[in-house]
């Protein structure tokens, strides 16, 4: 790469040679501007299988080939890759944090890491004069800056002396999920590794040589292998789409008093990617309430000034993505003090925060804080809703006490917290480890009639003839609301299919619940919902028991019961109805049944004085259409599927007379609209 790493020096056919079990691995280079101009033709022809190129260095260095070789090489179907020259830097905490989150966004920005191509890669190669636990720091704020961008886990690129002597052979990235490209020249059949193999996952890339021959190159280049046949499978995948969302809030990093810069870190975000960031600074009182944003302060890093003395501070960072915005804050610093006095040492967690509790729907989870370093002050909580392996996680909206009580929204899902500690030396955040998958509260026997819900259990009542029941989970109901479910009848709904469902003192209910039928309705009859006894809609059908947002019903059969459930989020009634016949919610549209004419309007006058009016009709609802002249006798058809219809009429009138075409359709829901078409008689 850029700065070549120390080691010993080999014999040039040891260094060349193959080692044992290489059949095994994809062969690769990686490139910079050194080795000038390549002719990847060769290069793919020779079964070199990917390459990483340089992209940038530093803050502002950009290796002008990178954009070449990224065609050259994609072009011709090797997998690609970009790799950063790491120049670490800063003083203090918040000093090597900016240096290294201004690298990022500088190597993000130019590389732009797409779909398809191969993790990015951080070349640490130099210290910059940081001892091993703050070139730790600079490369872990790095390497985050770069996931929090792209939502990508990249690659640390080292050789196993550099990362035993300048980071301490720390495992601690190989144990946040980044993986190894390791330098180590040697013609052995593995290389060595650091950080107990990288913490018991090995190397990914192996860069073996400095100088293997490769077709395509006029001097010899960096040799890669890749630990398997084909480097397809770590690629990056399709980005998320839709807006972001802010998993772990930004922090602050630095001495809060006056003169001495603070840095920002931006969090964690889950949601659509790639984002960049924006930044404001706030100004708050003492207390971290009443934030009013500060001019001009719109950088990752911040000096407070004397106006600021007294006053805590609180960063804003929104996240652009494609799919929209997203904005989060910063727990509060401490209030600003004066220079001078010494410095404070930002807070680390030295035991990680735990959770206690029941994962049971209407249990609440507690949080321990953890131990820290560097005398925090406050703790500001997130919780999450994660994956079931408690990945890809979410801020809760509202969340942010010490203590969470699980909702049926969790159920299927893990719940983690992240704990973020504030001290005179900025803030850090940690993250407990997930809890359990959440499971449903177990459901009592029903109730006939009604029922009123209690907190933190889950309940069910029956209808009295024992032909629905309605469950739910806890929180999905207020609090000592009433629960009631009744049958009826009503035609042109099938009988012995209607229900209807209470909740006293409710519209819209937190959380769906559960209304099943103990009988399956007729097959092909179509399940409708109504909100006031005369529009009804039907219900969506469910491929899984999940409402989405914005459906107030839905449908799903339970395959283990062969019982059709409906998921309500508002008291309603339920019916069946037969498919395609009058009534069927599904034809009925949501107004009113509107009527177009939707083509031309013929008229002829036959030798018996009588005219015959032609013309068509689209109807956007199922109807009792009513064809005539207006003021006159009309006729009634019926129209099960909206759709276009056509209209012949015989009309006696005299020659020149001014006339009114009059189609008028009623809905099964009594709604009606009426078209006039004026004409004169040929």
């Amino acid at each position: 790469m850029g700065a070549r790493i120390a080691a010993a020096a080999l014999a040039a056919a040891a260094a060349l040679a193959a080692p044992a079990g290489a059949a095994t691995y994809a062969t690769g280079v990686d490139v910079s501007h050194y080795q000038g101009l390549v002719n990847w033709v060769q290069v793919a022809g020779s079964s070199y299988r990917f390459t990483f190129a340089k992209a940038t260095e530093g803050t502002t260095y950009v290796d002008a080939t990178y954009p070449v070789n990224r065609a050259g090489a994609e072009g011709m179907g090797l997998r690609f890759g970009a790799y950063h020259f790491g120049r670490p830097s800063g003083s203090g905490a918040s000093g090597i944090v900016a240096s290294a989150v201004a690298q990022a966004d500088h190597f993000v920005s130019v590389a732009q890491p797409q779909p398809g191509e191969l993790p990015p890669v951080l070349d640490l190669e130099v210290t910059g004069g940081l001892s091993p636990a703050n070139l730790t720091a600079w490369a872990a704020a790095y390497m985050d800056e770069v996931k929090a961008l792209t939502g990508v886990s990249g690659f640390v690129y080292a050789s196993p002396d550099f990362w035993k002597k300048k980071l301490g052979n720390t495992a601690t990235f190989a144990l946040g999920g980044y993986r190894l490209w390791v330098a180590h020249w040697t013609s052995n059949a593995s290389p060595l590794v650091p950080a107990g193999n990288w913490g018991g996952l090995g190397w990914t890339f192996w860069q073996w040589t400095d100088c293997a021959k490769v077709p395509g190159f006029l001097h010899c280049v960096d040799g890669d292998r890749y630990y398997g046949p084909d480097p397809g499978p770590i690629a990056i995948a399709p980005y998320a789409s839709g807006p972001p969302v802010a998993s772990v809030p930004p922090t602050v990093v630095g001495t809060a008093k006056l003169g001495v810069t603070l840095a920002g870190v931006p969090g964690s975000w889950s949601g659509g990617k790639p984002v960049s960031f924006t930044y404001q600074w706030q100004q708050c009182d003492a207390a971290g309430a009443n934030c009013i944003p500060i001019s001009d302060a719109t950088g990752e890093t911040y000096k407070p000034t004397a106006a600021d003395a007294g006053h805590a501070l609180v960063l804003l960072v929104t996240a652009q993505g494609a799919g929209g915005a997203a904005s989060a804050a910063s727990p509060p610093t401490v209030a600003i003090g004066a220079a001078g006095g010494g410095t404070a040492t930002r807070p680390v967690a030295t035991t990680a925060p735990t959770l206690s509790g029941e994962s049971t729907a209407g249990q609440q989870l507690t949080a321990n804080v953890g131990t820290w370093s560097g005398s925090p002050t406050s703790f500001a909580y997130q919780w999450r809703r994660c994956d079931p392996l408690g990945a890809t996680c979410a801020a809760i909206a509202g969340a942010v006490s010490s203590t969470y009580t699980l909702t049926p929204a969790d159920i299927g899902s893990t719940v983690s917290l992240v704990v973020t500690a504030t001290g005179s030396g900025g803030s850090q955040a940690a993250t407990t480890a997930a809890s359990a998958v959440v499971a449903s509260a177990p459901v009592p026997a029903a109730v006939p009639g009604e029922l009123a819900a209690q907190p933190g259990v889950a309940g069910a009542v029956v209808t009295t003839d024992n032909r629905g029941t309605v469950t739910w989970q806890p929180g999905a109901l207020p609090d000592g609301a009433t629960v009631s479910l009744l049958s009826y009848e009503r035609p042109p709904a099938l009988a012995g299919t209607g229900l209807v469902l209470g909740v006293s003192g409710a519209t819209t209910l937190p959380w769906p619940v559960d209304v099943s039928y103990a009988a399956a309705p007729p097959a092909g009859s179509v399940i409708g919902y109504s909100l006031d006894n005369v529009v009804w809609q039907p219900a969506v059908a469910l491929a899984a028991p999940a409402l989405p947002s914005g459906d107030v019903a839905g449908t799903y059969t339970d395959p283990s019961t062969g019982l059709l459930h409906v998921l309500v989020r508002q008291p309603l009634r339920l019916a069946a109805f037969a498919a395609g016949r009058w009534g069927d919610p599904s034809l009925v549209a949501a107004g009113i049944p509107t009527v177009y004419r939707n083509g031309p309007l013929t008229l002829k006058r036959l030798r018996d004085g009588t005219v015959v009016l032609r013309t068509r009709v689209s109807v956007a609802s199922q109807a009792h259409l009513f064809v005539g002249l207006a003021g006159g006798v009309t006729r009634e058809s019926l129209v099960l599927r909206p759709g276009s219809v056509p209209i012949t009429l015989r009309l006696h009138l005299s020659r020149g007379q001014s006339v009114k075409l009059r189609v008028a359709a009623i809905d099964p829901y009594r709604r009606h609209a009426v078209l006039l078409v004026p004409f004169r008689a040929p």
